[in-house]
């Protein structure tokens, strides 16, 4: 249960006294905090027990701290946490708010928070939308749960002191909802006269991992004590056996969490367990690590957000994104999918290019997902959001939304599960092609994510990878995903880390960037028009200019200058190749390349294979869209070399995009044909 800790209490208690350095806990006891929870921690004739006080009991013991262990009201102990010196409160989860606020052991827990409804109720609710319009929705005060309804712009909601108050008035009738844990529900039930047959679970809120959460103030040596002897107690089994005792039927939180979504068949769960390609792939990768499957299934914004909050989680599978680089560590590619604008079947809607996706009155995009992302930061302000695939697409067909944006691999899947099939809608346009990956969270050691890179090297050099994946999807184009040296090909995000790249590579990188900003600064100063006017001239200007002699044209340096060209697009596709802007041969300007042909020479050593007829244009285009996975804008091909008296050169270009159909770049020569 995602609430703001887990437990609440009544009663003091002192347990276990050892030797305790100053060092440890500034020569005092830890004063340790608590509340009844049951089955994570309650009082059996006058004993504290449960699963999470058997943990934290068995750190205390292995760690040696002199410590009272004290169970009181959860106000109580959230408020000595937060104003006390060596005090500590368990099992609280971990929210961006608080991250800072304390300091963490952990995690102790996991546990799934949904809404529950009395059995019968019919309250005709499927998605979180849905239960804003619900009359009444019963919280306890201060709980994650409740901090998250309000967040997200709940204003039903009834606020009560404790969880038995809350599932009577749920079993009274007085409250059509109530958010609680699925490890909890059962005993609060049974405790208040109940079972689980009176209530019925509704829709999954959340997914949370409980912490030992300690004072700003405590010793950090101690903290990072507690941290070691509990990480050794799930090493030497002793963490999963208390776990088994208490709730053998659910899985432990371990050293490393992994969190996926259901999305089939990536991901998706099957006769009880979870499956799909990637999940077979993490798990190969895994149980070449020993390390322990965990495999958790979420809604994909609820997986996001614990990777962004909690250290040691894997999430996958993850677009790797401009946005996101930063956010995470990064393993692959394990996959790749293209985004697709989808319409209801005779809608008669057509695109020709994604400017008119704007003037829709509503697209169905999912809550965090890459492509939302993506329109969010292209400006898009059309866009209906769903935690669920499967309600975008309901929308769609009952026309709350005219577009819904699917991915190729998982469309399928989706529309099924949402009660219709692939006849009931029709492509539009194509929104973005994209690989994707394992995202690690920042808080992941570095040996964890080399052993991940280096399983994943080994599954696709033995041929496990491609076995896994042809399994799910057969015929898939692999050509990308076998590749084991994505960290050193990959450049993370358009214009941004220049660090990994050659001097040469880089210079080129930086001009075309620097190009971008100034486009962009005159398109916000002057208009989008006159902008890419008064920019595109600067281009233009030759090296033969007087200016451009002594060194003062910004767009041309030795062998570099810049041109811009912009894609017609029809049914969401390129049609034409325009030239607008161009450095060195300004009779190139106004004409179409769309088609214009030359030949490659083979360059087997740079994967480049002798062509008669390659479509320059067509390639550098895509690599500004960045269509080509790992090269991120960058593109390899042949060309005449004029100060070699147009001998062919290999060239390597790089391309970004200015709009949603200009893309603008340059090119370097690296060496001679046959040398």
């Amino acid at each position: 249960m995602k609430k703001l800790a887990y437990f609440l209490l009544t009663i003091s208690l002192i347990l276990f006294t050892g030797a305790l350095s100053a060092a440890q806990a500034g020569q005092e006891k830890l004063k340790i905090y608590t509340d009844s929870f049951e089955p994570l921690n309650y009082l059996d004739n006058g004993r504290l027990t449960g699963l999470a006080a058997e943990v934290v009991q068995e750190i205390v013991k292995r760690t040696k701290t002199k410590a009272d262990i004290k169970v009181a009201a959860w106000e109580d102990g959230y408020k000595a946490v937060m104003e006390r010196p060596n005090t500590a409160l368990f099992s609280m989860a971990m929210t961006p708010e608080r991250k800072a606020m304390f300091q963490w052991v952990g995690p102790i827990t996991v546990q799934d928070t949904n809404f529950y409804a009395k059995k019968g109720a019919n309250t005709g609710i499927a998605r979180l939308e849905d239960a804003k319009k619900a009359p009444k929705i019963v919280v306890v005060k201060n709980y994650a749960s409740e901090e998250q309804l309000r967040k997200t712009g709940f204003t039903n909601l009834e606020t009560v002191i404790t969880e038995d108050a809350a599932i009577k008035k749920l079993l009274r009738g007085e409250a059509e909802l109530f958010p609680s844990g699925n490890i909890t529900m059962p005993s609060l039930l049974r405790n208040n006269g109940a079972t689980m047959n009176d209530v019925e679970k509704v829709l999954n809120l959340s997914t949370n991992m409980g912490y030992i959460a300690f004072s700003r103030s405590t010793s950090p040596k101690l903290v990072a004590l507690w941290q070691k002897k509990l990480d050794e107690m799930k090493t030497d089994g002793t963490f999963r056996k208390i776990y088994a005792k208490w709730l053998p039927a659910e899985t432990p939180p371990e050293i490393i969490q992994m969190i996926t979504e259901e999305y089939p068949p990536v991901t998706f769960m099957k006769d009880g367990k979870v499956t799909g390609f990637v999940t077979e792939i993490v798990r190969e990768i895994t149980s070449r690590q020993r390390i322990p499957d965990n495999i958790r299934l979420t809604s994909w914004d609820e997986a996001y957000n614990l990777a962004l909050i909690n250290p040691n989680v894997v999430l996958f599978s993850a677009e790797r994104t401009e946005q996101r680089e930063k956010l995470f560590k990064w393993v692959g590619p394990v996959g790749k999918n293209s985004s697709i604008f989808y319409a209801k079947k005779g809608s008669g809607i057509k695109m020709n290019s994604l400017e008119d996706a704007r003037k829709v009155s509503a697209i169905g995009t999912v809550t965090n997902w890459f492509n939302e992302q993506d329109l969010k930061n292209r400006g898009f302000t059309n866009l209906v959001s769903s935690q669920r695939p499967a309600d975008s697409v309901k929308k769609l067909m009952n026309g709350e939304v005219k577009l819904c944006v699917l991915t190729d691999i998982t469309a399928g899947d989706i529309v099924k599960s949402a009660g219709y099939t692939m006849d009931d809608l029709e492509p539009v346009a194509t929104l973005s092609s994209t690989y994707f990956y394992i995202a690690f969270s920042l808080g992941t050691p570095k040996e964890t994510i080399e052993k991940f890179k280096s399983a994943l090297t080994g599954i696709k050099s033995d041929g496990t990878f491609e076995k896994i994946y042809l399994s799910y999807i057969p015929g898939a184009d692999m050509t990308g995903l076998l590749n084991t040296k994505e960290s050193a090909s990959y450049y993370p995000g358009e214009c941004s880390d220049l660090s990994k790249l050659p001097a040469k590579e880089r210079e080129l990188m930086e001009f075309v960037c620097n190009a971008k900003a100034v486009a962009l600064a005159n398109m916000k100063k002057l208009g989008k028009e006159a902008g890419l006017a008064a920019t595109f001239k600067e281009f233009d200007r030759q090296a033969s200019d007087p200016d451009c002699k002594r060194g003062k044209c910004q767009f041309q340096k030795g062998e570099l200058y810049m041109y811009a060209y912009e894609n017609a697009m029809k049914d969401g596709h390129v049609v034409k190749i325009k030239c607008l802007a161009h450095g060195a041969n300004p009779s190139m300007i106004g004409k179409d390349f769309y088609n214009a042909g030359f030949e490659m020479r083979a360059y087997p050593e740079y994967g480049i294979e002798e062509q008669k007829d390659a479509k320059f244009f067509r390639m550098v285009s895509d690599a500004a869209y960045r269509k080509n996975g790992y090269t991120d804008g960058f593109v390899l091909f042949t060309w005449p070399n004029p100060v070699d008296g147009n001998r062919i050169w290999l060239k390597k270009g790089y391309s970004t995009k200015l709009t949603d159909t200009i893309w603008i770049g340059s090119g370097i020569y690296i060496e001679k044909a046959g040398q």
